[in-house]
């Protein structure tokens, strides 16, 4: 059975990606969801896999026979380089079938082409590239010691401690509960279940929406690349919250990876504890993420430049829409003057490189609408680009997933680490620019208030899946190992990493 196929309306055939300005049908098919509904998103009707309660115990099985059938006769090397393959096929973008991908793509879910290509198909670049001799060799080290560890791009640090009598547990399945529709991170979750050590893990993976099909993508091409390893993985659409199906999944699973509303995630912890007590639960729920920029980058007019052109790309990044993205931004010094300075950028980036998708366009109607006229906001006539501006800082958790951002004075980095460590559970990134002799300080200060990707102006939305954690985690080695830890990391060592 062909996994994927694109019918244009036009008679005559055409590669697979082709013709994608002209109304489009695409079917996607999964070796054991064999129910499938379609959906029509921006002129395309998407037909994807369905789970289906009456089948979903039975397909849990069966993967996880395949899985101990295909782990068990291939070594972790062997499983790594199909992985490797499948990776490299997405990582040139100027391939005539990743173009047509880009544009597919670009159509279904309204996303910029840029932010598709550099922070969405771009990842697949950066895990391609890295050094195969580094690869869980830094993870491995933090595990095991409690220092600041250099890694090759950046630091690293544990932050607490591990009980050295707790035992490797693999999974014989890991399913995982996927919201949002942030291009490339919502495939490369089923990496999570690839062999770390000796075997891998059977997967089900649930898609967030007709739209966000890209998992369907990256598996099919698995499928042609090794057959054998795509059994071992189920992927299709179930409205979250369906007992019927979520209930034999819970029960069946070893392991559950939950990236969703913090209401969900309350909802299926509430369910597995009556239904599987003891499983592995991998939480990643909603994240504001910050900014700090300290008075030597506010007072040097060519290095303010490019941190508010970095911010720019990490506040626009997917509308705004994603746990990586700017929402806070502390400076130390006036607050307008920067706020103007990012608004003016912000406008020109949004206008002439990444507009706002035509999905995300009522939420900025709506936003205009309630603060036009607020003297405490800057907005565009467009109702693309919202900044709040106060003197009296606070941590923010916006009502709205936008290009909507709050700037605030600060007196320095101690003042922000009173107002982040009360929130927890809403860290994940921060996006930083201090002197080179502050990068270590404030990495320990803001790892140790609970973040954990700390990154320079421009990089936000890359997470280098070697070095860095995941809100904290490694994912990959907490669904096998559990561990009471935190982890977090740097993706730059000095300024001049990413400085011109």
């Amino acid at each position: 059975m062909q996994a994927l196929r694109v019918v244009p309306t036009k008679q005559k055939k055409s590669p697979i990606f082709n013709s994608i300005l002209m109304k489009t049908e695409i079917e996607f098919h999964d070796p054991f969801f064999t129910s499938s509904h379609t959906e029509e998103t921006n002129g395309l009707k998407i037909s994807y896999p369905l789970a289906d309660a009456k089948e979903i115990r039975d397909v849990a099985w069966q993967i996880k026979l395949n899985a101990e059938s295909f782990f068990s006769s291939h070594s972790p090397d062997e499983t790594q380089k199909i992985s490797d393959e499948l990776d490299s096929s997405f990582a040139d973008l100027t391939k005539p079938e990743n173009v047509d991908l880009i544009d597919l793509i670009q159509r279904s879910c309204g996303f910029s082409k840029f932010d598709i290509e550099q922070w969405g198909l771009g990842l697949f670049q950066s895990i391609v590239n890295y050094d195969h001799g580094a690869r869980g060799y830094y993870i491995n080290k933090a595990v095991k010691e409690n220092n600041i560890i250099k890694s090759r791009f950046g630091y690293l640090k544990r932050f607490g401690q591990i009980n050295p009598f707790n035992r490797w547990k693999e999974p014989g399945l890991l399913s995982h509960f996927i919201s949002g529709n942030v291009v490339g991170y919502t495939a490369i979750l089923s990496k999570i279940g690839l062999p770390v050590k000796t075997k891998g893990s059977a997967q089900i993976l649930k898609l967030p929406s007709a739209a966000a099909f890209f998992p369907m993508i990256y598996l099919n091409k698995l499928e042609k690349i090794n057959p054998d390893l795509r059994k071992t993985i189920a992927c299709g659409y179930w409205k979250g919250g369906d007992n019927l199906i979520e209930k034999p999944i819970i029960e069946e699973s070893d392991a559950l990876n939950i990236l969703s509303s913090d209401n969900a995630i309350k909802d299926l912890m509430s369910r597995t504890e009556k239904y599987h007590r003891g499983i592995t639960i991998l939480q990643h729920g909603h994240k504001t993420g910050i900014a700090y920029i300290s008075r030597e980058f506010l007072n040097d007019p060519g290095n303010l430049e490019q941190v508010i052109n970095g911010l720019v790309t990490d506040i626009s990044a997917f509308d705004g829409g994603a746990c990586y993205n700017v929402k806070n931004i502390y400076v130390q010094g006036d607050p307008w003057q920067f706020a103007e300075k990012l608004f003016s950028k912000l406008k020109l980036f949004e206008n002439r490189v990444s507009p706002v998708s035509i999905n995300a366009r009522n939420t900025g109607i709506s936003l205009y609408q309630v603060y036009s006229g607020s003297n405490q906001l800057l907005s565009s006539d467009e109702k693309n680009v919202f900044i709040r501006v106060k003197e009296n800082a606070e941590f923010w958790k916006p009502d709205e997933l936008f290009r909507y951002v709050q700037v605030m004075r600060v007196a320095d980095e101690e003042e922000v680490y009173r107002l982040i460590v009360k929130h927890k559970q809403y860290l994940q990134t921060a996006v930083i620019a201090v002197p080179d002799e502050k990068i270590i300080p404030l990495f320990f200060l803001f790892g140790k208030a609970g973040l954990s990707n700390i990154h320079y102006p421009g990089s936000a939305p890359l997470i280098n899946v070697y070095e860095e954690p995941h809100d904290g985690e490694f994912d990959a080695i907490r669904a096998r190992y559990n561990y009471s830890a935190r982890f977090a990391a740097t993706n730059f060592k000095v300024n001049r990493d990413w400085m011109v």
